[in-house]
This record gives structure tokens, sequence and C-alpha cells, in this order.
């Protein structure tokens, strides 16, 4: 095995070397069988569409869209896919070198993420993983990078190589810790996705499409841990963005419940001061004269009876 380019070389984690991409492509695959080889860095195949075999000396392994295998350098292995049900994969190699001015090296990132010092002192030729989309965009970002030309294109490919690495050692991470693992990171998700769309019409159904779980069920683990509803924290969430926009900005308070996904001005008003104790127009003036800090008037304090009309 090249020990340069192994993931598992211990002086990785005491050098300043840093990954480098060698090779990337996309490509469908339809009733092909492949000859037992290996690459002298480490490869990421990724499965866009369909289904495939990749077989190692060691094993078998059955991948599906979303799943990828991280293969060491020198594992010999090949791919296997049947006729007439064909696969689509973006794959990926990289190599380590002496880091460059400004290239993060693997030493580096490792000190800030235990789940890449774990990743990289696990030794596993093969590792299979399912991918809650974050993988492959990075991926598909790093590949776009790489062929966009620009000038800057291959300090962004290290920034870019870096990230991915982290998010494979975090899904790694996850796996080893099992199921309760598995439950944390659907409930993480859907935190992550109400606050990446609290401005929309948002529906548990599609929170929960968003994480391939039943509603029943990711309403349930949800609660068990956030401690609150997911339909809570979707008003928690927009409360707090409400809080931003009272705040920080001069967009008219009129339009306010359009920013968080609430399609009536009335009900915005009326569930802002239930939630934080005062209207949002008294939010907004008492931030501005900057007399009172947040924690002031947010813990029920008696507030001004006073209308939002106009």
């Amino acid at each position: 095995m090249p020990e340069w380019n192994s993931l598992y070389d211990s002086a990785r984690l005491e050098r300043e070397h840093a990954p480098f991409i060698t090779a990337y492509y996309y490509k469908q695959w339809d009733g092909f069988r492949m000859s037992f080889h290996s690459h002298d860095s480490v490869e990421i195949m990724y499965v866009i569409s369909g289904d495939c075999i990749v077989e190692t000396e060691r094993e078998v392994i059955a991948l599906r869209k979303g799943d990828f295998v991280l293969l060491d350098a020198g594992v010999r292995h090949r791919l296997l896919v049947d006729k007439g049900r064909p696969c689509r994969m973006l794959n990926a190699e990289f190599g380590f070198a002496d880091a460059g001015a400004g290239h993060p090296s693997v030493r580096a990132l490792a000190a800030d993420s235990p789940a890449l010092t774990a990743l990289m002192t696990a030794a596993e030729p093969a590792i299979v993983l399912r991918d809650p989309h974050d993988v492959y965009q990075t991926l598909r970002s790093l590949v776009t990078e790489l062929d966009s030309g620009h000038a800057e294109r291959g300090c962004m490919a290290q920034l870019l190589l870096g990230q991915l690495l982290v998010q494979i050692a975090r899904l790694a991470q996850l796996k080893r810790g099992g199921a309760v693992a598995q439950t944390s990171r659907y409930v993480r998700e859907a935190a992550e996705y109400i606050r990446q769309h609290y401005d929309t019409d948002l529906q548990v159904k599609e929170v929960a499409e968003a994480v391939h779980l039943h509603p029943t069920y990711l309403q349930r683990i949800f609660k068990a841990g956030m401690g609150r509803s997911l339909v809570d924290y979707l008003t928690e969430t927009r409360m707090e963005k409400a809080k931003m926009l009272l705040t920080r900005t001069d967009i008219p308070i009129t339009r306010i419940a359009d920013y968080i996904g609430l399609n009536s001005r009335q009900y915005f008003s009326m569930l802002f001061r239930k939630m934080i104790g005062v209207t949002p127009i008294e939010y907004r003036r008492r931030a501005e004269a900057s007399f009172y800090p947040p924690s002031v008037f947010e813990n029920g304090e008696q507030e001004e009876s006073e209308s939002e009309s106009g």
C-alpha cells in the first residue's frame, strides 16, 4: 500500500500534509464488471442514482442512491453493475502533499475535529456510509470548482476537500455510535431543515420527507431529543428570527410575518406577544431606545397595552 497517500499514515497527524484531488469524474454504468484493481490515492465512490456492488478482497458492499464508500489507497476492489439497472456515480480520488501557504493541513483540521482524528486512526480499508445530502453537496461543489477555470480554484478546492473530510469523519463517528447516534442525527437534520426553511409554509410532513422518516416517528424522536415538539421548535425559530429582524433591520413590522413564513400579520403579532411578552412594535421601540437589554422584557414583564393597527 502506498504509505504516502494512505489516509491512515500516522505521520499525517504530526506533519503539515494537505489533501489534494488527483482525479474526479461522473459516470453512468450499465452492465459493467470491473476487474480488481487499486489506486495510489484514497477514493470516494458516491452513488447518485441506481445501485451497484463494490467488491473488495475482504467484503461485498451493496450501494444504493445516497450511499458512498471511502476506499484507502492500495485497497484492491472492483465495481459490478447489473445490465438494465444503471448506476450513476461521482468518483473522486485524493492524495497528500506538503501543505502550501494558506492550505489547511490534515493535522490542523484534526486538531479541531475529534471525529477526523478518530477516522484517521481507524485504519479501515473500506468505510461505507449513508449521506444525509451534505457530502454530495460538498463533493459536487468541489468538482465544479475544479472545472471552473477560476484563478483561485486550487485554494477553494483545498478548503472544500478539508470540509469534505470532516463531514465524512462525522458520519463515520455517528455510524460507530449505533442506533442512538442515528436517531440523534435525524433530529439534528430535522432541526437544521427547519432553520433553513422557516420562511416557508413549512409542514411536519415536509420535514419528515426531507429526513426520510415517517412524520409520526419523527415527531416522537424530535420531542424526546429536543425536549419540545417539532412545531414548537419551528415557532421558536421563527420568533428568534423575528426578534433579529426587529432589532437589526428596518424591515416594516407589517412585512416581517412574510419573512418568517407566517401569512398573517395579526397572527404574527398575537404569537410574538404570547411568546416574548411584548408586541413587535414595543420590542422594536425598546431595542431602538437601548434602555432595556432583551432579557429584561422577555421574561414576563408587564407590557403596555397598545394597538398595532396600520
